[in-house]
């Protein structure tokens, strides 16, 4: 399934970039060259921090705790920028191919974005996923990661012309974007794999996840033998 998401984004890159104007080129060159510039990665979290704790709603209204989920199992967070992004929906399709491993992994996985209102429901229908989708609706968690920018004016412009209208997708008028970013967390809030890029075409193997997830999963079993000698 890594291949999966590596043949679709590769493809979809292909396809983006062949299909491009000049003007859309040079607006998906410009941002990712301003967020390298301003080295947005190096405030995000890292491997070893402690990741905050927050409680969003999920597309069905219902609220979720990331100190719950994670004292249940080792928690996966990964942070898209929405439905309208072709490179966050083949992300969220990985990821939902594999869901069936990750539960056999009793692993905890959460996708967060800022849209509200009923866009997560939507996209749920519309990719016929199973993910558990949280709206960070004050941007608060994205912050709290490191991983939140405002869209600077050339792409904001850019963006609107396309016709995405952020104001009603977000319920705000901030125009405020993560970068994509996934974080696997232990069951005491400690980040142990951290996945951060400004490319927003380039996103995590859902096999790199698991198996991260796989090799916490075995320090904890060591730790807990060990405990017990």
């Amino acid at each position: 399934m890594s291949d999966h998401l590596t043949k679709t984004l590769s493809q979809m890159r292909h396809e983006l970039l062949a299909g491009l104007s000049g003007a859309d080129r040079e607006a998906y060159i410009q941002l990712v060259d301003w967020l390298r510039k301003i080295d947005v990665a190096s405030r995000a979290l890292q491997v070893g921090d402690t990741a905050p704790d927050f409680l969003l709603p999920d597309a069905h209204g219902r609220l979720h705790s990331s100190e719950q989920l994670r004292r249940e199992a080792p928690l996966v967070v990964s942070f898209y920028r929405g439905g309208w992004c072709p490179f966050c929906n083949a992300e969220l399709s990985a990821l939902q191919a594999v869901k069936a491993e990750f539960d056999s992994l009793k692993t905890n996985i959460v996708v967060v974005s800022p849209e509200t209102r009923d866009l997560p429901r939507q996209l749920k229908r519309q990719l016929n996923l199973d993910l558990t989708m949280l709206a960070d609706v004050d941007h608060g968690a994205a912050i709290s990661y490191g991983v939140l920018f405002r869209v600077p004016d050339e792409t904001k412009a850019h963006y609107a012309g396309q016709g995405y209208d952020f104001g009603h997708r977000h319920g705000s008028t901030e125009w405020m974007l993560p970068i994509p970013a996934t974080f696997v967390i232990d069951q005491d809030g400690v980040v142990r794999g951290a996945f951060v890029e400004p490319d927003f075409t380039i996103r995590q193997e859902p096999t790199d996840i698991l198996n991260k997830v796989r090799q916490l999963a075995g320090s904890q079993a060591e730790d807990a033998s060990a405990s017990d000698e």
